[in-house]
């Protein structure tokens, strides 16, 4: 039937048909099965290993989907209903099957190569949408029916238009999943790909079915009132059972490909893989003979496989002593099965080598034989690379001297001994004086050259059981026994070697060009090694030498005393029990008044002090050098801020206390905290304290570092009232030009200028001079460390009319301070003690 083109079927009164929706959903699964089988087999094409089996493969994957895609044409076009009667010419029909073969087999034939092109993608597409739309218009051709067949021209181009662009749709969308997953889910590629074509045969022929019109001649009957769907469903089945086949085909040749690899590992293979261990591999008979060996047990005997098979191995030179191995290794076989250990195994060239070697028993599925394996590993390099570690771990990179840890083993395996020859030994510490001096000045290069120096010239004083070690950074050792019995005899011993040790060592060293003086601090510890004393304590002694050698730098040696010890013991307890009594107030404060020229009490001094609960008053010049050492002076100094914001909160409330001054020193640590200011400002306004009543006194120390942040803090505080006294004046290096910046209030005259007022001539003129100055710059003088009244009568007439000290109270509790105030106050001012 020739195509008729025609724009408006109105015109000719065309008529079409309806589908039938069950047939329509058939068809459309028929195409899918089919599509999917074909694509399926893909994977066989690509993965075939004989070339012979590829093209079969794809003409059955192309067949099966040809022939999926045109029953979906067949069954579609039996869904089509008609007013008049349809049928089908069979010879056409079949025929139309081909096209629809050859673009599957063209699409097919592109996607199953490795890196198929854009433009063969694009190729298979367009084979792929002709195929199909040649099948159906060719199917159609075929059609038997007393009317016209017209094709609406739009719709007709939009069909074709559509097999093309589904086909170049379904190709892309395969490889691109292909792509993603790789070969390993070409199934789930197969499935996209396969709906893909589905939708583009049914999207085709459903839209060139709307494409077709039908002009009824005059002889067109009635269709027939019952019409048979036998032909229908046997052509679908057959193209499913066909995908099915096709399916579970594929499905046996992939186990038959995996079958076909694993019996590929034949014994050449096996033979290869074990030719290329490194390790030597030997299988051995139950007579302990040579069955078969890779390439490198044949390097490491010297002879070839062909004559060491049937070789017994007690004939093999293999290890040393190797007859009494084999006789231990097939002893513990019979026993275990298996057996394996480090052993020194020979070269061809006889030569040793540790080895690592294990014989296992192997016992067969499908037979009563037994042999057995034997690996043998050449750990030559991991020996090598231990020994390297070791060495590492127990030696000084720079100056390759024995280390901290080798010492520490050293002295712990002289302790261990159960007899020694000499009951004394001796641990020196050598440290380099300004060693950090030279690194600065010279560079480090030239320091490591002094280490590296030094270091060899220790070494020479080694004998058999002493040792030399370097400790870290600039710090060296010398550990060894004495020949002494006596410990008074040892010590003088231990010293006088020293002095020679350190004499070599102290010899000019010649460092790339420069000659440099060397001074070393070198303590000592003389101890007993029967004692076993644990190293760490040695170390700890022989470091408070050192420390003391240190402070001294002269040169000299120093030698451990328990009394080092002892006070070391002493000052951490204090550390302790001090942290504690800061933490759980076993701390006071005392006050010690300040009265003017009348005696009337003006203010107070408030001293801190440590009631003990065992060791009972603790003086502050015990606690408050530790304190400084350690940081607690920082917990230490904000205690007593608090505690006297708090007393000046309450005296503000107290009759005969409103006008009273305190004072509280302040240490420099605290005092150069960031936030010193608002921490004091933080507990006035917590206690409600008068600013105005509150001195702070500070040292002339502080005045030596950050004079702008000093200065700073001082005005931020002074604006609210805070008054500040700078405490002990004249004993320090006061400079004029502090005095002069510096927003000071008062000059506290020190103790040591007071008490030797009417003792020492020049005492008075110095007390003369800072209050002269004092007044110059507007400052107020109290003059602390009054005992007498002849010292009051002096500081008075020079000009002097506040003072503290004994002859006016003694440092007192809060509460003896304030009922003194009162009875003070009671008995008209006659004496404040």
């Amino acid at each position: 039937m020739l195509f008729n083109m025609l724009q408006d079927p109105d015109i000719i009164n065309a008529v079409q048909g309806e589908h039938d929706f069950f047939l329509v959903l058939l068809s459309w699964l028929v195409a899918w099965v089919a599509s999917f089988a074909g694509l399926d087999i893909i994977k066989l094409v690509r993965k075939g290993s004989k070339t012979i089996w590829r093209s079969p493969w794809l003409l059955a994957g192309a067949s099966s989907m040809g022939l999926g895609v045109w029953s979906m044409h067949f069954i579609g076009m039996h869904a089509y209903r008609l007013d008049f009667s349809v049928s089908h010419a069979p010879l056409p029909t079949l025929l139309s099957i081909i096209p629809a073969i050859l673009g599957s087999l063209c699409a097919m034939a592109v996607i199953s190569r490795d890196n198929p092109s854009h433009r063969a993608l694009v190729i298979a597409g367009l084979g792929l949408g002709i195929g199909i739309g040649t099948m159906h218009y060719s199917g159609m051709a075929a059609m038997r029916m007393s009317a016209e067949l017209y094709h609406a021209q739009d719709l007709f181009l939009l069909s074709l238009l559509v097999a093309v662009g589904l086909g170049i749709v379904s190709v892309y969308a395969y490889r691109l999943c292909q792509h993603e997953w790789g070969m390993k889910r070409a199934r789930t590629c197969a499935f996209i790909a396969a709906l893909c074509v589905s939708v583009a045969v049914c999207g085709m022929h459903y839209v060139a079915m709307q494409a077709a019109w039908f002009l009824p001649t005059s002889d067109a009957g009635t269709p027939a009132l019952y019409m048979s769907h036998w032909i229908i469903y046997l052509i679908g089945s057959v193209a499913v059972l066909i995908a099915l086949l096709a399916l579970i085909a594929t499905r046996v040749q992939r186990r038959l490909h995996t079958s076909e690899r694993h019996e590929h590992m034949t014994q050449t293979r096996l033979l290869e893989v074990i030719s290329a261990l490194q390790d030597s591999v030997i299988l051995l008979d139950e007579q302990a003979r040579i069955r078969l060996c890779n390439a490198a047990f044949e390097r490491l005997t010297g002879i070839s496989s062909n004559r060491l098979e049937g070789m017994p191995v007690s004939q093999l030179n293999y290890a040393e002593e190797s007859h009494s191995l084999s006789k231990h290794i097939r002893q513990v076989l019979e026993k275990k099965g298996e057996w394996s250990g480090m052993i020194n195994a020979l070269s061809a060239n006889g030569e040793s080598f540790p080895a690592w070697l294990s014989v296992s028993r192997v016992i067969y599925a499908d037979s009563n034989d037994q042999d057995y394996v034997a690996l043998l590993s050449d750990r030559s390099k991991e020996q090598q690379a231990q020994q390297r570690i070791h060495y590492l771990a127990y030696h000084d990179r720079l100056t390759e001297l024995p280390n901290r840890r080798a010492l520490q083993e050293k002295l712990a395996e002289l302790g261990a001994k159960k007899s020694l020859p000499h009951p004394y030994a001796f641990l020196a510490l050598f440290d380099i004086d300004r060693f950090k001096v030279l690194n600065d000045s010279l560079g480090q290069d030239i320091g490591d050259e002094l280490l590296r120096q030094l270091g060899g010239r220790l070494k020479q004083w080694l004998e058999t059981e002493w040792l030399v070690a370097r400790l870290d950074g600039n710090e060296f050792s010398l550990a060894g026994t004495l020949a002494s019995h006596e410990a008074p005899n040892a010590e003088q011993e231990a010293m006088r070697f020293i002095d020679e040790v350190v004499l070599s060592l102290t010899a000019d060293y010649l460092l790339q060009g420069h000659t440099y003086p060397c001074q070393l601090n070198v303590g000592v510890l003389i101890f007993q090694p029967h004692d076993r004393e644990m190293t760490p304590q040695l170390f700890k002694r022989v470091g408070l030498a050192l420390l003391e050698a240190k402070q001294h730098r002269d040169g000299k040696p120093r030698l451990f005393h328990q009394a080092q010890e002892d006070e070391l013991e002493e000052r951490l307890t204090l550390e302790r029990e001090l942290q504690y009594a800061i933490e759980h107030d076993e701390l006071c404060l005392y006050l010690q008044p300040q009265v003017d020229a009348e005696r009337q009490v003006i203010g107070a001094e408030a001293l801190i002090r440590w009631q003990h609960p065992t060791r009972g008053m603790v003086s502050p010049g015990r606690f408050i050098p530790v304190a400084e050492k350690t940081g607690l002076i920082l917990p230490l100094g904000h205690w007593v801020l608090k505690e006297g914001c708090r007393l000046l909160g309450e005296w503000r409330h107290m009759p005969g206390f409103q006008d009273l001054k305190l004072s509280l020193n302040i240490s420099v640590r605290q005092f150069q905290q960031p936030d010193f200011a608002e921490q004091v400002l933080a507990l006035i306004q917590r206690y409600d304290a008068p600013p105005a009543r509150l001195t702070l006194e500070l040292t002339e120390s502080l005045l030596l570092s950050d004079t702008d942040s000093t200065i700073k803090k001082m005005e931020q505080l002074q604006r609210v009232g805070i008054s500040f006294a700078l405490d002990d004046f004249g004993t320090g290096y006061s400079s004029l030009s502090y005095l002069k910046v510096l927003p000071l209030d008062t000059l506290k005259i020190d103790i040591a200028f007071v008490r030797d007022l009417t003792l020492h001539m020049q005492a008075t003129p110095i007390a003369a001079t800072i209050i002269t100055l004092a007044e110059s710059l507007g400052l107020r003088v109290v003059a602390e460390g009054v005992e007498t009244d002849e010292q009051r009568v002096v500081l008075a007439r020079l000009g002097c009319h506040i003072y503290q000290g004994y002859l006016f109270g003694r440092p007192s509790t809060v509460k003896a301070f304030s009922n003194a105030i009162v009875e003070y106050d009671a008995v008209d001012h006659a004496s404040f003690t």
